[in-house]
């Protein structure tokens, strides 16, 4: 048992349940409590239960360190270069969304009506924006990227975050086919690429916290860290497009304008990442080509 328990893919999935269990039970006795529901689901609330999520990691973190025998910087959080990495990935998950939005307008797919600055909204979306990043970053990289990469290697881990990540979402509303693909390679070519350039899990959570906040709170177009939280966005966005191209309403994801772009985007840094050799095999081959 002792030897199974420390092989990196049981390790990776006994802290992905116990990540997700801490959230969800967490999210059931808040929506209980406070009886949140799809009707009242303000920007407070749903950062209130975005929190269970950093909960959730604050709690694993910990765990994996023991587990592995650790530091922090070990698990995916070193101090170095942190605030330059999640300001460098803001820009970055911004700089993606602002691309493809850019893409959609010139199409004629996306028109704005309004805009309304409403800063209390803008600031308790960055906070749920980053919470949701934290803790998805911290189960789906650092965990189930992270772990597994140490005994199957980078591109077969990378593989098994995205099906993992995609399933996870599964639940969502409208979780068609095609948003399932696009969430699963959009999170494996940018987030996934991102921690495998720099080792640590501050870019991938500034990207993804860039990604949601300006998709949903700048552009107004939903975001799957939103959900159906009633915020006001700064723009009031229409997208009408063929589907194929823009996604379902409200689930960019799901269309070939962000899948094509991110999908570009992961590729220069999976390519960066591989001229800085971070790229690793499998722990067989390593073993056997040290023999």
């Amino acid at each position: 048992m002792r030897k199974v328990l420390g092989h990196p893919l049981s390790q990776a999935f006994a802290l992905l349940v116990v990540v997700l269990a801490v959230f969800f039970v967490l999210q059931a006795v808040l929506a209980a409590a406070f009886r949140i529901g799809p009707e009242n689901l303000t920007p407070a609330l749903g950062l209130l239960l975005g929190l269970t999520g950093v909960v959730a990691a604050l709690v694993t973190v910990p765990l994996a360190r023991r587990m592995e025998g650790e530091s922090l910087a070990g698990v995916g959080f070193p101090a170095r270069n942190a605030v330059r990495h999640l300001l460098g990935g803001l820009a970055l998950g911004g700089g993606i969304q602002a691309v493809v939005f850019g893409i959609m307008a010139l199409a004629g797919w996306y028109t704005v009506s309004a805009v309304t600055v409403d800063v209390g909204s803008l600031a308790t979306m960055t906070l749920l924006a980053l919470s949701v990043a934290f803790w998805e970053e911290w189960a789906f990289r650092g965990v189930m990227l992270r772990l597994p990469e140490k005994a199957i290697g980078s591109w077969w881990a990378l593989t098994l975050s995205a099906v993992v990540f995609g399933l996870v979402h599964a639940p969502n509303a409208n979780a068609t086919a095609m948003y399932l693909f696009g969430v699963s390679v959009t999170g494996v070519s940018v987030m996934g690429s991102a921690f495998l350039l720099t080792r640590s899990l501050w870019l991938p959570i500034g990207i993804h916290t860039g990604w949601n906040l300006i998709q949903s709170s700048v552009f107004g177009a939903g975001s799957t860290g939103a959900g159906g939280i009633s915020e006001t966005p700064l723009l009031r966005g229409h997208v009408s497009g063929p589907e194929l191209w823009t996604g379902i309403p409200g689930v960019p994801e799901s269309g070939l304008v962000l899948i094509l772009v991110a999908t570009a985007v992961g590729a220069v840094l999976l390519v960066m990442a591989a001229r800085a050799g971070r790229i690793r095999p499998p722990r067989r081959k390593t073993a056997a080509a040290t023999v």
